[in-house]
This record gives C-alpha cells, sequence and structure tokens, in this order.
C-alpha cells in the first residue's frame, strides 16, 4: 500500500481552472497564468469561457468569437488550453457542476480554480459556493485596484498567505496572488473601442485585427 501511494504522488498533476467570460481576451488574461505556472507548481491551466449565467449577464459577442481570439492568444503555449465545456451546454452553467467535471475527468489530479478578484467579489453569491472550496483550491489574482475581501468572514479561515501549504494541500485553502498586477480588463478595452480609442497594446495583435475586421464590441 505504501508503494501504491508513493506511486500516486509521483504522477499527480496541478491543473488549474482559469474561469472567465474571456470577452475579449486580453494580454494579462495571458501574462498571467504563464507568470503563476511555476509558483503554484502547474503542469497545465484550462481556460474555461463560461456560458450561460446563472445571473442572466450574456457575453458581448458570440461563443465562436471568443474562442477564435483565445486560440489566437494561446496556441504557442504547450500547457494553455482551453476548453469549450460550459459553451456547448445549452442550461445555465453553475462552477460547481464544471469544477464536479474537471475532477471526474481528472480524477487523480490537484485541481485550481483560478478566478480574479471581481468575481471573488461575489463568490459567496455563487451556487453552492461552500461546496466549491471543498472540491479544490482556489487562487484569487489580484488587479492594482483590487477591493478588499475581508468582509467575507465565511471564508476567512481558508486564506493563506504559505504558498508551500498551499500547493501541498488538495483542497479548502484559498491563496491571493498578487506578483504580476495589472489595471486592464475587458470591461476597459470593450469602453474603449466604444470610444473609438487605440486598444492595441491590451491585446494580442491578431486579436486587434480580428476585433476591427469583424466590427466587434461596436
Amino acid at each position: 500500500m505504501l508503494i501504491v501511494k508513493e506511486q500516486f504522488e509521483i504522477n499527480q498533476s496541478v491543473i488549474g481552472l482559469y474561469l472567465g467570460s474571456f470577452d475579449p481576451v486580453h494580454n494579462a488574461h495571458v501574462q498571467i497564468p504563464v507568470k503563476i505556472f511555476s509558483t503554484y507548481k502547474f503542469d497545465r491551466i484550462i481556460y474555461i469561457p463560461t456560458g450561460l449565467s446563472p445571473v442572466g449577464k450574456k457575453p458581448h459577442i458570440s461563443n465562436s468569437d471568443r474562442l477564435k481570439m483565445l486560440e489566437n492568444a494561446l496556441h504557442q503555449y504547450k500547457y494553455l488550453s482551453i476548453s469549450d465545456y460550459e459553451l456547448k451546454l445549452k442550461t445555465i452553467c453553475y462552477s460547481i457542476n464544471t469544477i464536479k467535471y474537471f475532477k471526474k475527468q481528472y480524477p487523480q489530479d490537484k485541481l485550481r480554480l483560478i478566478i480574479g478578484e471581481d468575481n471573488f467579489e461575489s463568490f459567496e453569491k455563487w451556487h453552492k459556493y461552500s461546496n466549491i472550496i471543498d472540491l479544490l483550491n482556489i487562487i484569487i489574482l489580484i488587479r492594482d485596484n483590487a477591493k478588499s475581501c475581508d468582509n467575507m468572514r465565511s471564508l476567512q479561515e481558508f486564506i493563506t498567505d504559505d504558498i508551500n501549504q498551499f500547493n501541498e494541500s488538495n483542497s479548502k485553502m484559498i491563496h491571493y496572488f498578487n506578483g504580476l498586477k495589472s489595471n486592464i480588463s475587458s470591461t476597459m478595452i470593450r469602453n474603449k473601442i466604444r470610444d473609438n480609442k487605440p486598444i492595441e497594446k491590451y491585446v494580442l495583435a491578431d486579436n486587434h485585427k480580428y476585433i476591427l475586421e469583424k466590427k466587434l464590441y461596436k
């Protein structure tokens, strides 16, 4: 039994589940996962563009356009991949169900949920949020203008500054990452497009061309 356990630990991979609308995907969406890869000892990170929102929030462009721009942004990184799992669903997508799906796909591996601090601010309103923390660890990506989440009393016991402890555990831990701060947001980019302001320094060149040619976010 001891030999089997040791072999299991050696073969266990660490997989990040990066949930977001990516509407559009921008430079920070790529730079931050590349930066955190070694910090959290990842083997791969899966980008999961969100599907039908429980709160009725709709994407500003088609699913195919979001996927195409993600492919453009990530194709050079072998350890960054994309899943259209939520986009193929015809029903409302709860994050808890998405996480359970990937737990079944990778039963032996450590999964980490990666979300931005703006999404984490409403985490306590997520469907069965307390069950999510039981399934995996959570990494919160902090921006320069991040707001404090100290008011989330039900989550305080799970927050840790000990990166080694976080990496060793399978679930019930939250860690804030602020090693690469950025004020770039998809909302900011959409607003700039609406106001006819330049966005080329915020998105990949191929995606800048794609947005202009298809007249997205107008």
